[in-house]
């Protein structure tokens, strides 16, 4: 159930970040690299602003701000690594 939860996400996400980047390449890898940068923020600490942030630069600010507000209100055990692969096969089928 979480993981079909994190999958629909997924899709809504990835594909806002497609519509704000047309004239941009999608780099699957290096999406998938960011969301777990802010992945592993969060569990070190960061705040929600600073990734958002970050977010913004490499997705647009409505991905980027959906994709904050999404890794910052998942329960502390999703924090894994499945969260950076679950985006990286999601993007990977748009």
């Amino acid at each position: 159930m979480k993981s079909l939860m994190i999958t629909g996400i997924l899709v809504a996400l990835a594909t806002g970040a497609q519509a704000e980047s047309d004239a941009l390449d999608i780099d699957c890898d290096a999406q998938a690299e960011l969301v777990m940068e802010v992945v592993t923020g969060r569990t070190e600490g960061v705040r929600k602003r600073k990734a958002r942030r970050t977010l913004r630069e490499g997705l647009g600010k409505t991905a980027g701000d959906a994709l904050a507000e999404w890794v910052y209100s998942l329960p502390e055990e999703q924090l894994t690594d499945e969260v950076g692969a679950a985006w990286k096969a999601q993007c990977e089928t748009l």
